[in-house]
């Protein structure tokens, strides 16, 4: 007998179909494999854009002289009488003598007591009050806030309220312990509120009430002269500093200190130092190779890169202008003068101590050198924006080009896989012909073998067969 076959998509149309198609998808997996190649790549460059966002945040830290600065506060012994925050962009150095003599104090009253804060035993009725704006308040107290508990819900519920209500256990009364107690929301006489007033009706308990507390300003005593304030809280108390009050302390008087704070100003030199850093060892070891690293996923000898690397080591070792030109004091600062300089490997490092000591004999200088018009800081950020401007910068082009070449392999893939599914279309309609032609093939050979003597048809198609 000559070929044997069996039903469509198996033996041997299977395998021959399958071969076919591997031979044909060759180039689908050099393809997909480039397109994974391309997207390492991509991927690769992508984390080397984004040490470049570091840097330019780091730049933005010291892109002018109030940006750079940075001032400390020092309360000595007042930490537990007051705090203070700074807006380094208003505030000077400065020491100054506080003493805190009276804290702000609110409007408040505070109600006579009951046994329980939640019996609904006040009955229905309102309470007035005036809002900040002048405007009259009218809440209503139905049978359900009939209680302490109920009243003090009403009148938080209402958000004109000028006042916060609150139900305390007073230990000292122990027939009556719970009352209601108003604050007004703001401090210092400048917002003294007028009381609210009950009115209540058909109740089991009687309601009023039985002290009252009014507003106040804050005294202390700045440098010898007495001074009142508004509130516990004062913005630019002095310039671009905020000083909150704790307590008062009649009879401890502390130091207000705001100085330069030299440790955080190198903090951002040296932020700036390691994120240079991160691009230049990123470099550095994109051009470490040997016999077994993979060029087609790496950066290794890309121009682009090293001209990054040439400018940015260039510019650590230029001076940076302080002065007038024109001045007898004019002179460069450079950066190894400020403590930034390579090692042996090529890798920047910054000794802090050095840095603080040139800062604090002459820290405007430095920072004309670091943040001025024509500074370290100014002409980075020129040499950056090079790289990281949108649309035609270095990163960006390149990061195009890849994203470019991907989308065309993708392309090439989609159009190739179209041709090996007509490809593999075409074969099995071309093996599904002969298939059938074989089976009829088959059925006239067992026909003729049936009427022919000695087999005569089985050896006739036999042989058409191959066989």
């Amino acid at each position: 007998m000559g070929l044997r076959f069996d039903p469509i998509g198996g033996g041997q149309f299977k395998q021959a179909i399958k071969a076919i198609i591997d031979a044909e998808s060759v180039p689908l997996k050099q393809l997909e494999a480039r397109k994974t190649q391309e997207e390492n790549r991509l991927k690769l460059f992508q984390d080397f854009k984004g040490k470049f966002a570091n840097i330019d945040k780091a730049l933005t830290e010291m892109s002018s002289f109030k940006k750079l600065r940075e001032f400390k506060v020092d309360l000595g012994d007042g930490v537990n009488i007051a705090t203070a925050t700074l807006d380094k962009e208003k505030a000077q150095p400065g020491t100054y003598q506080i003493q805190v003599d009276q804290l702000a104090a609110r409007t408040s009253v505070i109600s006579n007591g009951f046994t329980s804060p939640d019996d609904k035993s006040l009955g229905i009725g309102y309470v007035t009050m005036d809002a900040e704006s002048g405007e009259g308040i009218e809440i209503f107290v139905d049978e359900k806030h009939a209680s302490l508990r109920g009243v003090a819900d009403a009148i938080n519920g209402e958000a004109r309220a000028p006042v916060r209500a609150a139900v305390i256990k007073d230990a000292s009364d122990e027939d009556a312990p719970w009352k209601l107690i108003l604050s007004s929301k703001k401090d210092g006489a400048v917002n003294q509120i007028t009381i609210p007033e009950f009115y209540f009706m058909d109740g089991e308990s009687d309601f009023y009430i039985d002290d009252k507390k009014e507003a106040q300003n804050a005294r202390v005593t700045m440098d010898g002269f007495p001074i009142e304030l508004e509130s516990n809280d004062i913005n630019d108390f002095l310039p671009g500093v905020n000083l909150h009050l704790k307590q008062a302390k009649p009879d401890q008087p502390f130091t207000l200190t705001i100085s330069e704070d030299q440790q955080k100003v190198a903090g951002k030199v040296k932020n700036l130092v390691d994120q240079v850093n991160g691009v230049l060892d990123f470099i550095v070891k994109q051009n470490q190779i040997d016999e077994k690293s993979d060029t087609r996923t790496t950066f290794a000898g890309d121009s682009g890169l090293q001209n990054v690397e040439y400018r940015m080591r260039n510019l650590m070792h230029e001076g940076f202008p302080v002065g007038n030109p024109e001045g007898e004091n004019f002179r460069l600062v450079f950066m190894n003068e400020l403590g930034v300089e390579f090692d042996k490997t090529g890798h920047l490092t910054f000794n802090e101590q050095k840095f603080q000591k040139v800062s604090e004999k002459d820290f405007d200088g430095i920072a004309e050198a670091i943040s001025g018009d024509s500074g370290f800081s100014f002409q980075m950020k020129s040499v950056i924006d090079g790289y990281t401007r949108a649309g035609d910068g270095m990163l960006a082009t390149r990061e195009q080009g890849f994203r470019r070449r991907i989308k065309d392999i993708d392309g090439q893939i989609d159009t190739k896989t179209r041709q090996i599914d007509r490809k593999q279309q075409s074969l099995v309609e071309q093996f599904s012909r002969l298939e059938a032609s074989l089976s009829n093939m088959q059925r006239q050979q067992q026909a003729l073998s049936a009427t022919l003597p000695s087999g005569g048809g089985n050896n006739l198609v036999s042989q058409l067969l191959g066989g």
